[in-house]
């Protein structure tokens, strides 16, 4: 695999199946812990934010795997990190929404996710397909971030 944290992001989704906020983070995380959080954690970390965070359709899993990552490059607590952390996230979130109108998962693919037969219907229909689409723009964003 590529040595680029964008590169591994896209790979960890699209053929390793991952979920888009664990493929984010993990190859995020990783490289900017330099190695301090490996994969296995970061992707532990990250698990409960995909879907929307617990499948509930809220922000998009993927945008949360490149906040964790953005917390991890610039977060700290001082009222300096917190402004340039915010900021920075800030970024992301506009740009993002300037590119596909949401930051919802429920809104940028069409489903709530609140039952089993709706998240089996999201399935069934392609509800997911675009989201490799989702993750490669956000690591395109991350890397202009960071």
């Amino acid at each position: 695999m590529s040595s680029k944290p964008s590169d591994l992001a896209k790979a960890l989704f699209e053929e390793q199946k991952y979920t888009c906020s664990q493929a984010i983070f993990a190859a995020y995380g990783e490289y900017l812990s330099k190695g301090k959080l490996d994969q296995e954690i970061c992707m532990k970390i990250a698990s409960p934010f995909s879907g929307g965070v617990a499948g509930l359709g809220n922000i998009c899993g993927g945008l949360n795997g490149a906040l964790m990552a953005i917390g991890l490059k610039y977060g700290g607590t001082s009222r300096e990190a917190y402004d340039k952390v915010n900021a920075v996230s800030r970024k992301l979130l506009d740009e993002f929404t300037t590119l596909h109108g949401s930051i919802m998962c429920r809104v940028l693919i069409n489903h709530d996710l609140h039952t089993d037969e709706d998240i089996d219907h999201a399935f069934k229909t392609g509800a997911f397909d675009n989201c490799s689409k989702f993750v490669e723009d956000i690591t395109v964003i991350l890397d202009k971030l960071l």
